[in-house]
């Protein structure tokens, strides 16, 4: 997958943060971890977190509610700045088209 999904809601544009944990080969529960701390940081900081994530949920196979994250083009700059070799390269080179 070398390719995100965006999509816009409320006006703002998003992808979803299962489709970015499986293109940088991270399992989505760690992804979850460290967006979780980004936001800590954001927020001590007075920054707010909005601009960068924003909470939301999906369905699973089994028909219950998880969590995941909605990220915005600032929000992806976190996550790839947090990344090194082929898989940083590929992740930011799709965000930034």
């Amino acid at each position: 997958m070398n390719e995100l999904t965006v999509f816009n809601r409320n006006g703002q544009l998003y992808t979803d943060s299962r489709d970015v944990a499986k293109m940088i080969g991270k399992d989505h529960a760690h992804l979850m971890r460290d967006i979780a701390g980004y936001i800590e940081t954001l927020n001590q900081s007075k920054i707010g977190f909005v601009d960068f994530f924003s909470k939301s949920n999906y369905k699973d196979a089994k028909g219950e509610i998880r969590p995941c994250y909605l990220i915005t083009k600032k929000g992806c700059e976190f996550v790839a700045n947090k990344l090194t070799g082929e898989k940083g390269v590929i992740f930011t080179a799709a965000y930034v088209n």
